[in-house]
């Protein structure tokens, strides 16, 4: 039987990327699904590139998952298809148990074993096109170079906060902080905010992603982190994110701009492909009917010290995700994708506040812009944290 195909349309939105989801949420039948990667590099979208890899692993992980199709008719189109499109690499890793197929029906995946393996070298020392910077960790790649160098040492253990920080010195130069002047009185305190983020964030998919809810390790998985620097003027934002209300009122929040009336601003994304927040603290492979239980796990986790018990059966600690809130307080702005849910906060709108119970912290729905009513989205795999931190001529002490 030959298998369907679910074709990513070339520069494919965020809001395209719904609908892909959704087509997989309600898929039947027996033949399996392909998955087709799009020609073209996606758009500049907050979010975009880390919510398309969120979306190749959740069609990974379904049980009709087929095989991965490369829009590219020879091995050496694959090779430069590759190189040239940073959404390949971490694709092609994630389904290399899968035949890798180009569209005359060629499985190109081991022509493409040295071409990555060259790609991920680039990608640990900074030396990839563009300056964007991609660190991508895969859990099921056995030998040392499935895990980053910038966040692990060679006995693979994770460094801490001041030693990667120091690892990441070179990535801060690469997406070109280092180069602007009006930030040098500021620079070191700009980069002490994005090493906590980043430790932060990334120890957690250590601790939390590896394994499913059952603690059994995963196979593939995906840990990765991303820094973008990004520049537009307001309008410029406005219409790249039509339709994301709270991200349009996040940018209409009297930003310091430079003389040409540009925005500044870096994406701190950090994924994982692991059973995501509601699974990891309920141990329960099944939604629940109410979407406001995962909501509240949510919650659970951006709380400072919290101890609650769920179930009877284990603690939920706060995962170090409050520190990240008070690190973008009247700054930043924070997206998270788990499961069905998909909220942000704007950090320069809503202040931080620590309050008595978690369930009084405020979440707003992507979709409905909403802190009471939240929209039930379909089912992504593990979680995605996107951040905007913006780069003003005086930063907010």
């Amino acid at each position: 039987m030959k298998n369907d195909i679910l074709k990513i349309p070339n520069k494919v939105s965020s809001n395209g990327l719904t609908k892909l989801y959704n087509i997989l949420e309600v898929r039947k039948g027996d033949s399996l699904l392909d998955l087709e990667l799009p020609l073209k590099n996606l758009d500049s979208d907050f979010s975009l590139l880390f919510s398309f890899i969120q979306l190749v692993s959740t069609w990974l992980r379904k049980s009709y998952s087929g095989n991965l199709i490369l829009p590219v008719s020879s091995v050496e189109e694959a090779i430069a298809y590759l190189n040239e499109n940073e959404f390949v690499y971490p694709s092609i890793t994630l389904c290399w148990n899968k035949e890798i197929k180009t569209l005359t029906g060629e499985n190109v995946r081991l022509q493409l074993k040295n071409p990555s393996k060259e790609y991920f070298t680039k990608m640990d020392f900074y030396k990839l096109k563009g300056s964007s910077v991609p660190i991508y960790c895969f859990d099921h790649d056995k030998v040392s170079r499935g895990k980053s160098r910038v966040f692990y040492n060679n006995a693979l253990e994770l460094y801490d906060e001041g030693a990667m920080g120091f690892n990441l010195f070179n990535a801060y130069e690469k997406v070109s902080i280092h180069n602007l002047s009006f930030l040098r009185e500021n620079l070191k305190g700009i980069i002490d905010d994005f090493n906590a983020i980043i430790h932060e964030a990334f120890m957690n998919t250590d601790e939390h992603a590896v394994t499913n809810e059952k603690g059994h390790y995963l196979y593939p998985n995906i840990r990765a982190v991303l820094l973008k620097f990004q520049k537009k003027t307001i309008a410029g934002f406005k219409e790249n994110h039509k339709g994301f209300n709270g991200l349009l009122e996040y940018f209409d929040s009297n930003f310091n701009l430079n003389t040409q009336n540009e925005l500044f601003l870096i994406e701190i994304s950090v994924l994982d492909s692991g059973p995501g927040l509601y699974k990891r603290y309920t141990r329960n492979s099944e939604y629940p009917d109410d979407l406001n239980e995962e909501i509240n796990i949510i919650k659970d986790c951006l709380y400072r010290n919290n101890t609650s018990e769920i179930g009877g059966r284990r603690s939920v600690k706060g995962m170090g995700l409050d520190r990240i809130l008070r690190v973008i307080d009247k700054k930043g702005f924070v997206r998270i994708r788990t499961g069905r849910a998909d909220v942000f906060r704007n950090m320069r709108k809503f202040e931080y506040e620590h309050h008595e119970t978690a369930q009084d912290i405020q979440l707003y729905d992507s979709i409905k812009n909403s802190n009471k009513s939240f929209s039930t989205n379909a089912c992504a795999e593990g979680t995605l944290i996107s951040i905007f931190y913006p780069l003003e001529l005086k930063r907010y002490e």
